[in-house]
Parts: C-alpha cells; structure tokens; sequence
C-alpha cells in the first residue's frame, strides 16, 4: 500500500474513532509498526494529526471539548480500572470532591458502602449515580448549567468550593503534558480545577493512556502539584520512559 493510501486511511479512522493506536494500525494497514510511526510522525508535521503516546489523536480531539455521552462512551474498561485504584485511597468520613470527568464518575459507581464519607461536585452524572446511594452525603454545587458537559461553573461554583473542607479531590483533563502538566480545553473549566487543587488537602489525578502526551488548551495544575497520579495499564510504557519523573503515580 502507498503512503498517500495509508495517510488517507490513518485519517479516517482517526475521525471516526478520535484517535488511532500503532499496533492495531499496522495490523490493519499489513505494514511495520514503525513504517505506521513514520506516517504519524508526517501527518502531525502536516497539522493533520496529533501525535500521542502509542499513538495519535484527530486534531479536533485537542481543541474540541467533548459532551458528556461522548465522554462516557470512550476507554470505558481503563477507566474502571482506574477508579478501582483510586477507591483504594478513600478514607472513612472524608470529604471528597469528584470532577465532572467520566472517570470520576466510575468512580462514584465505586465508592465504598457505610464508610461515612461526604461527596461535594458539580457535575449532575455524580449526583444521578449516588442517588440511591443513602449512606452517602451528596452536595451539588451550583452556578452556571453547561448543558452539554452536564454540569455546573463560573463564579457560584468556585464560592461554594471555598465554603467547604475538601479532603480529597478527584479529577481527570484533557491531556497531559510532563512539562506544563494537565489541562483542558475549556478556560472556565481549568480556572475551576485550578481553584479546588488549592482549596484541597490531597488531589489525585485520573488520566487514561489516551491523555498523555496530548496537548490541550489550558493548563490548571503542574506535575509537581499532583499528591497521586493514576493511569492504566496501557500506559506503562509511557510511565518508564520518564515521562512522570517526579510524579506519584500508580497503574490501575
């Protein structure tokens, strides 16, 4: 097959899938894996892709903030894994704060039973999940409704956060990058982020293998702010090349 054709195919799985690995685009495309680098290495060059960890991204998935059901639609097996590994640190009556992430809420599926613990977010999903759930304290943060996102922000939100002890705050982003840290595209988004990672005592970051080594926006935390950083196993990779040196981190 000719680069012009591989090119071609690499961008369309891309835009319907939203990112593409190597491994399983050289099984695709009958060629090396490092013959599929080359070719991603090209299409970022040409603005055309965004290189990630093992892979890469449609350049929309960096500028574009995804809706709530897309969000919960993606890497659904790591994000159960990292939330097993992320329950693993809750203590009894602790106050915790769970971002509007799908991984926080896979999280919130998690939570231990009758340990007393308090869950302040703002993101409607959590509150529907621990509905039924009356062993657990649920506070909703109010403000400006992002419909889309299924959730709330701007100034009422970041009031509340400041009106609350918070003993551990869960969160996931957009992208990583080991030099500037997390981020999202969404300013209001990261300035909320940025302002709970202050309030908190302890904070612990839950990023997919998708997540590293892509760029985003706006950055609301440095990797030497980040009390636990969990990823999954496809990550590992990514992990002992140093790209977390300095950080926490735990493999779920």
């Amino acid at each position: 097959m000719l680069a012009l054709e591989r090119h071609r195919k690499i961008l369309e799985i891309a835009k319907r899938d939203g990112a593409v690995r190597t491994q399983s685009m050289a099984a695709l495309l009958n060629v090396t894996e490092e013959t599929v680098r080359r070719d991603l290495d090209s299409l970022a060059r040409q603005g055309q892709l965004h290189r990630t960890h093992g892979g890469a991204a449609d350049v929309s998935m960096v500028i574009r903030e995804l809706s709530r059901s897309e969000r919960e639609g993606k890497q659904a097996e790591e994000k159960q894994a990292i939330a097993k590994a992320a329950v693993r640190h809750i203590r009894e009556n602790e106050t915790l704060l769970l971002d509007a992430s799908s991984t926080a809420l896979e999280l919130a599926r998690c939570l231990p039973e009758k340990c007393g613990i308090r869950v302040v977010t703002y993101a409607i999903g959590v509150v529907e999940r621990l509905a039924i759930r009356s062993d657990i304290e649920v506070i909703l943060l109010g403000g400006i409704h992002d419909p889309r996102a299924g959730r709330f922000q701007g100034m009422l939100t970041e009031m509340g956060v400041r009106a609350l002890r918070i003993d551990r705050f869960f969160f996931s982003g957009a992208g990583f990058d080991p030099s500037l840290g997390i981020g999202e595209p969404n300013p209001e988004e990261a300035r909320l982020k940025a302002t709970i990672i202050a309030h908190a005592d302890w904070t612990c970051a839950m990023l997919d293998h998708t997540k590293l080594g892509r760029r985003t926006d706006h950055y609301f935390v440095r990797p030497d702010q980040i009390d636990l950083f969990i990823t999954d196993s496809e990550a590992a990779g990514y992990c002992e090349n140093g790209k977390l040196k300095g950080v926490t981190y735990e493999v779920g």
